[in-house]
């Protein structure tokens, strides 16, 4: 993002993140090819925080060189959130599951004041042998091995419109990547507060988007579908590129482009700023509708390498 966007977005004046960042080095972490600021959604996350405790009466000299732990720490102890406070975004029926993961939950719940939490007496195995259904928004689960049959019940889930996100210590890579085709957010490794709140502010961002798309279904138009997970990884597409010097046909190499074109800007496209509900609403449209070309042009591809 540009400095204007980030200035719009965070709140802070674009003179002052210049000044902040000739002064303490805190700003954007990219340049462009131009020399351009380029601010990454992380660097958007970090300075909502600094402006947060400075509102507050911190200096900012005194916070500008704190770490992302820190500074959540401090701004939970003045009783403020880490995570995405957009106050138009009903809060999110979540279930956790894992009793690991629900004690954290328990002890962080002023963190998540976007999602009203129910948590689960059984252990994750149980509770997926026992669970046809959830009719939660989000679901937060911990598995440490994770198998494939585990694996395809979780996918049920996502399949129905719910976010998920595991967090598991090992498992087969062709698990993990069918897990990911599906739209599934996978975090390895013990329970870290900082990649927790990274991917439940992915989902409340993309929630976020959503609901100004339905709300503003009429104005432009456009009928919500389902978002589509990615059919295929960067390996898949390496693989489905090289076959065009095998074959009599650039399809393969001219289709992996084009995915991997519209997957970035899909991407991009929710980092976009918006100063109201309008513009916020026009960017969620521009993320729908690449969302559907990208899941309609791997589909062509698929339709290219099955022939």
């Amino acid at each position: 993002m540009s400095i204007g966007v980030a200035s719009r977005i965070t709140g802070i004046n674009a003179n002052t993140l210049r000044m902040w960042e000739r002064r303490y080095h805190l700003g954007s972490s990219k340049r462009s090819s131009g020399g351009q600021r380029e601010y990454t959604a992380t660097d958007i996350d970090h300075l909502r925080m600094i402006k947060k405790l400075v509102d507050n009466g911190m200096r900012i000299g005194d916070v500008a060189q704190l770490s992302p732990e820190t500074l959540t720490s401090l701004l939970l102890d003045s009783g403020e959130s880490a995570t995405n406070d957009d106050d138009s975004l009903d809060p999110l029926q979540t279930q956790v599951v894992g009793q690991a993961l629900g004690n954290y939950f328990k002890t962080h719940i002023r963190r998540y004041p976007k999602l009203v939490i129910h948590f689960s007496e059984n252990d994750t195995e149980r509770w997926l042998n026992d669970t046809k259904v959830c009719d939660k928004e989000l679901l937060i689960l911990q598995q440490n091995s994770l198998n494939g049959k585990q694996a395809q019940s979780i996918i049920k889930f996502s399949q129905k419109k719910t976010h998920v996100i595991v967090l598991y210590l090992y498992s087969h890579q062709e698990v993990l990547d069918k897990m990911r085709r599906e739209g599934i957010t996978l975090l390895q490794g013990s329970i870290d507060s900082a990649h927790i709140d990274q991917a439940i502010n992915k989902v409340l961002r993309l929630e976020t988007n959503l609901s100004a798309l339905k709300e503003s279904g009429k104005t432009f138009d456009i009928s919500q579908s389902p978002s589509h997970p990615h059919q295929f990884n960067e390996l898949a597409l390496i693989e489905a590129e090289a076959l065009s010097n095998k074959l009599n046909c650039e399809c393969p190499s001219h289709l992996t482009d084009l995915i991997r074109r519209l997957s970035a800007f899909e991407e991009y496209s929710q980092t976009c700023g918006a100063e109201n509900w309008k513009q916020a609403a026009v960017h969620a449209c521009v993320y729908s509708y690449a969302n559907k070309a990208r899941y309609l042009i791997e589909r062509a591809l698929r339709a290219v390498l099955d022939e």
